[in-house]
C-alpha cells in the first residue's frame, strides 16, 4: 500500500503493547543438546527444528534504535556470551493496529531483528532469499512470515526482516540534514548482516535475492537504485509494487490528490517540522525525549520515502527510466485486482453509475472519455468494481509493466499476474459480491508463506501454491524461474509477455494488451 492517508492506512493498522527485546533463557537441558546452533559475528544462537527446517528467531542485526539512537542510522549489534535463545519471535516494530498482525503480538521500538530459516538436512552454499514485509511503510513484521514451504521445497535459506516503520522509520527533519529513510537503512544493515553471517547457516552470501511485497516490493526496487545497497544482492523479487507505483486523484479517497510514496527530502523534512510543531518541540532533542506512545499516533503521516539523499540520491522511477539501477535478474508482478480492497475501504458505501464518470474526470482529466470507453460499466459487476479495475491497472499493474520493460533492457526480467479469485484476503474478510470475482492486494503471499491464524489453502489452491513456490525458488537459485515440466515463463521484452498464475491455468499473456497499458502515461 502507498500513500500518506489515514484512510488508506486503515487497511493495515495497529498494536499497542510494548515489550523489551531480551536474549531470554535457553530451553531445558535435553532440548539444548538437540537444538540447531549457529555462530554469528555477535555470538552463538540456538533455534528450533520442525518439519525439516531449522528456524532461528529474534536475532539482532543492529543495536536497539532507542534514546539518542532514535532517528539515527542503525548501529552494530552488541555481542553476547553463551548461546542466545533464538526459539521465539521478537517484538514487531511499533505500528498502528493491523488486521494481518496476530492478536497479542508484542511491539517495541527495540525491534531490529531478523529470522533465518534453513533446511535441516546438511548443506552449504545454498541460495538466500531476504524477505522485506509490506504494510505501507507503517505496518508489518518479518516475524509473522513462516517460510517453511519455500525452504523445504526449494532447498534455500530464507531471512525475514523487521525494520523501523512510520514516524520511527521514515521521519526527517532539517536538523538531521540528509539523514532519513531509517527503515531503508535498516534493510541495508540486514543485508550486510546476511553477507557477514549467512554462511554459518548454510547460505551463500554471493547468491542473495532481495524480495518483498507491497511496501517491501517498493523497498526492494528502491534499493536497486541505491549506491549503499549495490553488490549486497544478486537478484530481486518485486511483488505488488514497483518504483513507478502511483495512485491518481481520488484513488485513496474522495478529495485526495494523486499520491506517491517517494518525495523530495524537503517534503519529508517539512512533515517532520510540522510534527515538531504539533508536539511543541523546538528541536529533535525534544522529540527524542517524547515516549514512543506519544509519537505512535502520528505514524500514519510518514509512509514517505525521501530521495535526494546519499542512500536514495534520485527518485527511483527516474533511475529506472535512465537505466541506472542494479543490473540484476528481476521477477516482478501483481495480483489482478490490486486496488479492490482499497476502493472498498475508502468508499465503503460503494460508488454509483453517476459517480463513475466524475471520478474518471477527477483522476484523468481530459483522458476520462477515452478511459470510459475502454472500461465501460457494462463490462463490470458494479461501478465499484469498474473503478477498482481502472485504479488497479493505472496505479499498479501498468506501472509495474513499464518499470519491468525498462529493466528488461539491462537484465532478465520475468513478469506475472496472480489471478485466483478464491484466494484469502489480507484483511481477513471475504470480498463482497458486487466486486467479485477479484483477487486482492497481497493475496499471493498466502501461497508462498504460512501465517498465524490464516485460513488454510484448499487442495486446488495448494496445487497452485506448489507452482508458485517452484517458480520463485528456481528464480532464487538461478535467476530464471523455469524448470522441466512447468509452463514456460517467457522473459518480459518487446513482446510484453508475462505469465498469468491462476487455478484453472498457468499461461503466457500479453500484459500490455490484457491490462490496457497503452492508455497510461
Amino acid at each position: 500500500m502507498t500513500g500518506p492517508t489515514r484512510a488508506a492506512a486503515a487497511l493495515l493498522a495497529a498494536l499497542a503493547s510494548l515489550s523489551a527485546l531480551t536474549a531470554g533463557a535457553l530451553p531445558a537441558q535435553a532440548d539444548r543438546l538437540t537444538a540447531p546452533a549457529a555462530m554469528t559475528t555477535s555470538g552463538e544462537v540456538r533455534g528450533t527444528e520442525k518439519d525439516g527446517v531449522h528456524r532461528f528467531r529474534n536475532i539482532p542485526y543492529a543495536a536497539p534504535p532507542v534514546g539518542e539512537r532514535r532517528w539515527q542510522p542503525p548501529q552494530p549489534a552488541s555481542s553476547w556470551t553463551g548461546a542466545r535463545d533464538a526459539t521465539e519471535a521478537g517484538p514487531a516494530c511499533l505500528q498502528p493496529e493491523a488486521p494481518d498482525m496476530p492478536k497479542g503480538t508484542p511491539q517495541s521500538e527495540d525491534c531490529l531483528t531478523l529470522e533465518v530459516s534453513t533446511p535441516a538436512r546438511p548443506g552449504k552454499g545454498r541460495p538466500v532469499m531476504v524477505w522485506v514485509p509490506g504494510g505501507g511503510f507503517i505496518t508489518g513484521a518479518g516475524s509473522i512470515y513462516d517460510p517453511t514451504r519455500l525452504v523445504e521445497a526449494g532447498d534455500i535459506v530464507v531471512v525475514t526482516v523487521n525494520y523501523r516503520l512510520g514516524v520511527f522509520g521514515f521521519f526527517a527533519h532539517p536538523e538531521l540534514g540528509e539523514v532519513s529513510n531509517f527503515g531503508l537503512q535498516d534493510q541495508v544493515a540486514a543485508l550486510r548482516w546476511v553477507r557477514a553471517n549467512i554462511a554459518a547457516f548454510g547460505g551463500d552470501p554471493g547468491k542473495v535475492t532481495l524480495a518483498g511485497a507491497s511496501a517491501g516490493a517498493m523497498s526492494a526496487c528502491t534499493l536497486m537504485t541505491s549506491p549503499a545497497a549495490r553488490g549486497l544482492f544478486q537478484r530481486a523479487i518485486v511483488q505488488s509494487g514497483s518504483c513507478r507505483t502511483r495512485h491518481p486523484a481520488g484513488a485513496m479517497g474522495a478529495g485526495m490528490p494523486a499520491i506517491s510514496s517517494w518525495h523530495p527530502l524537503s517534503t519529508v523534512q517539512g512533515a517532520g517540522r510540522a510534527l515538531a510543531g504539533q508536539l511543541a518541540c523546538a528541536d529533535v532533542a525534544c522529540l527524542r525525549r517524547k515516549s514512543a506512545g506519544e509519537l505512535l499516533p502520528y505514524t500514519a503521516g510518514f509512509p514517505l520515502a525521501a530521495y535526494g539523499t546519499s542512500l536514495v540520491p534520485q527518485e527511483p522511477a527516474k533511475v529506472f527510466a535512465a537505466g541506472g539501477q542494479a543490473a540484476v535478474p528481476l521477477l516482478q508482478g501483481n495480483v489482478r485486482d490490486e486496488h479492490v480492497e482499497f476502493t472498498l475501504a475508502v468508499y465503503p458505501e460503494g460508488i454509483t453509475a453517476g459517480q463513475y464518470p466524475a471520478m474518471l474526470r477527477t483522476a484523468f482529466a481530459s483522458a476520462a472519455p477515452r478511459i470510459a470507453r475502454r472500461y465501460p460499466l457494462r463490462g463490470h459487476p458494479s461501478p465499484t468494481a469498474a473503478i477498482s479495475r481502472v485504479f488497479s491497472d493505472s496505479g499498479w499493474i501498468c506501472p509495474s509493466w513499464k518499470s519491468g520493460r525498462e529493466h528488461a533492457r539491462k537484465a532478465a526480467t520475468y513478469a506475472y499476474v496472480f489471478a485466483d479469485p478464491s484466494a484469502p484476503t489480507p484483511s481477513g474478510e471475504p470480498l463482497p459480491a458486487h466486486v467479485r470475482p477479484a483477487t486482492a492486494h497481497g493475496a499471493e503471499t498466502f501461497y508462498l508463506f504460512d501465517f498465524p491464524d490464516a485460513p488454510g489453502l484448499s487442495a486446488e489452491q495448494r496445487r497452485l501454491a506448489d507452482r508458485l513456490v517452484g517458480y520463485w525458488t528456481r528464480f532464487v537459485r538461478t535467476g530464471d524461474p523455469n524448470g522441466v515440466g512447468n509452463t514456460r515463463w517467457p522473459r518480459l521484452g518487446a513482446a510484453d509477455r508475462a505469465l498469468e498464475l491462476a487455478p484453472e491455468a498457468v499461461r503466457p499473456i500479453n500484459l500490455k494488451n490484457a491490462y490496457h497499458c497503452g492508455l497510461w502515461p
